[in-house]
């Protein structure tokens, strides 16, 4: 069998074959098509590439802002209690009657404003005091044992224009420096000041730094200067000097006859709620001893 081939009709007619024309439209057809199909993509990466570039320029701004660093100096409060005229040696084998020098006052050493204390204790008994100067013998003060009258075995002398000065009442009561006031408290508290211990038998005295014009307001200490020390030192010291009183012989002398000061200090400022700050005694005081 022979399979014989016919030509089929042509795809183009005689004498038109396809033209340059044809294929270029069809071929520009499709680049549109395609550029049509790949615009919103292309729109898509700008805007987001766009947005990417905005939050990293956020993020960049807040990053600067957080570096800030806050420096703080924190304060601290650092008294020194000082006794310039105070010599060891001159409370040996002590005789009655005898003046030592002993000026107690307050430095204050670092750079905050304070207020300051001074408490005191000293030995006390109930014995006849005798004079043992001018009219030598005679009794000053007589034991009653009815009424027994506390003494002080030493009493504060304070120095005026050259001038020695003590309470001579023979009683618990004392002579101070300017500037210093005996912290009183208001009715209605169980705080005594002067107190005795009647165990020990020592009485503490509680002194406020106060102004001299208002004994009633604390006189802060200002923060340390090395130039001038004036202001941040008690201006005059609590007392100059000690006098030893005349106590007959039955008094004990192996009992403990020392004086025991103590230095207190607290910042003056912000001491209460809300930022307040206060210039009452005893106020402070129970900030820094809490008591009734």
């Amino acid at each position: 069998m022979v399979n014989e081939l016919k030509p089929g009709k042509s795809l183009f007619p005689q004498n038109e074959a396809p033209t340059d024309d044809v294929i270029n439209k069809d071929t520009d057809k499709t680049k549109d098509k395609n550029k049509k199909k790949r615009s919103p993509a292309m729109t898509a990466a700008i805007v987001l590439t766009f947005l990417l570039i905005v939050l990293m320029i956020t993020l960049a701004l807040f990053t600067s802002l957080d570096e800030v660093t806050n420096v703080f100096d924190a304060g601290k409060v650092d008294i020194v209690l000082t006794e310039s005229e105070w010599k060891p040696e001159d409370a040996q084998n002590t005789v009655p009657e005898a003046v030592i020098p002993k000026n107690p006052k307050i430095v204050n050493k670092e750079n905050v404003s304070v207020d300051v204390f001074l408490k005191v204790t000293i030995p006390y008994d109930y014995m006849e005091i005798e004079n043992n100067s001018g009219s030598k013998g005679s009794v000053l003060q007589s034991v009653d044992d009815t009424a027994p009258v506390p003494v002080p075995l030493y009493k504060f002398i304070v120095t005026n224009d050259d001038i020695d000065e003590y309470d001579q009442t023979l009683g618990i009561t004392q002579k101070i420096g300017k500037g210093w006031t005996l912290l009183a408290a208001p009715d209605g508290t169980t705080f005594d000041n002067p107190k005795l211990d009647t165990e020990k038998k020592t009485i503490t005295y509680i002194y406020a730094h106060t102004l001299e014009s208002s004994p009633t307001s604390l006189a802060p200490l200002l923060p340390y200067d090395e130039d001038n020390l004036n202001k941040c030192t008690t201006q005059y010291a609590l007392f100059d000097k000690i006098k030893v009183m005349n106590f007959d012989e039955s008094f004990d002398r192996n009992r403990d006859c020392n004086i025991y000061i103590d230095a207190y200090g607290i910042q003056s400022n912000f001491l209460k709620p809300n930022n307040e700050t206060t210039s009452d005694p005893w106020e402070v005081w129970k900030i820094i001893e809490p008591t009734n």
